[in-house]
């Protein structure tokens, strides 16, 4: 009875359809373009772009009415004195995702962490303002684009927290849920300044310590067998 089982289970793997491979650029430009919005179709686009069969999620970081400036790899580079909030001129990020989905079968949400502050907040791409509805987005088009900005300092993003005097690094996530190939993310992250390192996670801190362990016992066993010697 065993056989029979095994090929069946086979079977289905074989017929289950495989997620499409994601693969992420740098530097890019997505393939419907940046359309929304005045004057945010900044040239050279400078994305970082995940494609993913016919799906495509980008992200950028830029100060508010300039071009977003060549990142090295998913990092994107600032100083301090390029910001000015009394003139708007924020830290920005620009997301936009392009899929042959339905769009009333997708989810976005939007994930922001300040690594120096420690701190992590999320909103719903679609209604960040939690308003119930999708009026917030600067543009859908025919192609399935859709395509948003948001500045750090915006309420539902940091508001009055982000400082943009400090040494900081922003990492911001953008996940789309709902596409025929199952869910994808892509992240970016802005250096202010020198920066800040990332927090490692519980689980990483839990190998460190453990390996620290590791290593101090096979120290006491070496010492303990050079005092046998």
């Amino acid at each position: 009875m065993r056989v029979p089982t095994l090929m069946m289970t086979a079977a289905v793997l074989t017929l289950a359809p495989v997620a499409a491979q994601a693969q992420v650029s740098y530097n890019s430009a997505p393939s419907a373009g940046w359309q929304f919005g005045s004057g945010n179709t900044y040239s050279p686009a400078n994305s970082a772009v995940l494609t993913s069969g016919d799906d495509q999620l980008y992200l950028r970081w830029h100060v508010t009415y300039e071009r977003a400036p060549v990142s090295s790899g998913d990092t994107y580079q600032f100083t301090s004195d390029q910001f000015d909030l009394l003139a708007n001129h924020s830290l920005s990020f620009d997301w936009g995702f392009t899929t042959v989905t339905p769009l009333s079968n997708i989810g976005v949400t939007l994930t922001i962490a300040d690594l120096g502050a420690h701190s992590t907040t999320s909103y719903n791409g679609f209604d960040p303002l939690g308003f119930g509805n999708n009026n917030f987005n600067d543009n859908y088009n025919n192609g399935g684009s859709v395509q948003n900005s948001a500045r750090l300092s915006f309420p539902f993003v940091l508001g009055s927290a982000f400082d943009p005097n400090a040494d900081d690094t922003y990492k911001v996530m953008l996940t789309v849920t709902g596409l025929d190939g199952g869910p994808q993310s892509l992240t970016t992250y802005a250096k202010v300044g020198d920066g800040v390192g990332a927090v490692p996670e519980p689980a990483s801190w839990a190998m460190m310590l453990g390996g620290f362990g590791l290593i101090g016992a096979a120290m006491r066993r070496r010492g303990a067998g050079l005092r046998s010697a």
